[in-house]
């Protein structure tokens, strides 16, 4: 009877000085004014070392409860399918002193960063916490479709360039009429100067140009040349 005696009491000693966690999402508009909102698959995860994971539904009163911690390092997160929540590290440690109690505290942590770098202190407590959990902000799985803007519609690449184009068409005869003389006798006479303009432009040219009278020419140049060349020889050698 002694050994059960004392077994018991060791058993309910144990449970005395287990850590217990308690997080509860308070109202916070106005991302989240009413939590009874919140669907039923909320949910609170809590992952320590290597084969620890507790996970926790929510309650009806908006709480998440982890009784019975080990003392190790934990992280906390709850998902949830409309909002999004900041992770936790939650430190359960070792009882000191005479106090039978364990020390457990909570930061705000970020994903991503190193595990030392502990963000906003949640509060500490010997032998039980209970923090509260603000959502950071909601989730968007649909993008809203945009109304007509007349301001994005003349932001198109496509209707600048036809805004422009039209102002060069019918703005281009009002400048020539109220232009000065000179200037205008001086633009007419580059217009005509021009290698893409007249009737010596670069494009009447090619149209006009006849490749088989040229090769034709070229010959008969050559054939001259050489028949004038070999009479001159001729022609010397005769003197001679």
């Amino acid at each position: 009877m002694l050994n059960l005696w004392s077994a018991a009491l060791l058993i309910c000693a144990s449970l005395a000085s287990a850590a217990r966690l308690s997080v509860s999402i308070p109202a916070s508009p106005p991302l989240l004014p009413n939590p009874a909102t919140l669907p039923s698959s909320t949910h609170a995860v809590l992952i320590g070392p290597p084969g620890i994971r507790y996970d926790v539904p929510i309650k009806r009163d908006s709480t998440f409860t982890f009784p019975d911690l080990a003392e190790a390092s934990y992280l906390l997160t709850i998902y949830s399918r409309d909002h999004f929540f900041p992770p936790l590290r939650v430190d359960v440690e070792k009882a000191t002193g005479e106090s039978q109690s364990q020390t457990i505290q909570a930061w705000q942590t970020f994903r991503g960063n190193e595990w030392t770098h502990k963000g906003a202190h949640y509060g500490s407590g010997k032998g039980e916490l209970q923090v509260s959990v603000q959502p950071s902000m909601p989730k968007n799985f649909y993008q809203e479709r945009g109304g007509f803007s007349v301001f994005s519609f003349l932001k198109s690449p496509m209707i600048l360039m036809a805004l422009v184009s039209g102002a060069m068409i019918f703005g281009m005869p009002y400048l020539m009429e109220n232009m000065d003389p000179d200037t205008k006798a001086e633009f007419e006479e580059m217009q005509k100067k021009g290698p893409l303009t007249g009737s010596q432009g670069a494009g009447a040219q090619m149209q006009n140009f006849d490749f088989a009278s040229w090769m034709a020419g070229g010959k008969g140049a050559d054939t001259e040349g050489g028949a004038s060349g070999g009479g001159g020889g001729g022609g010397g050698a005769k003197r001679r």
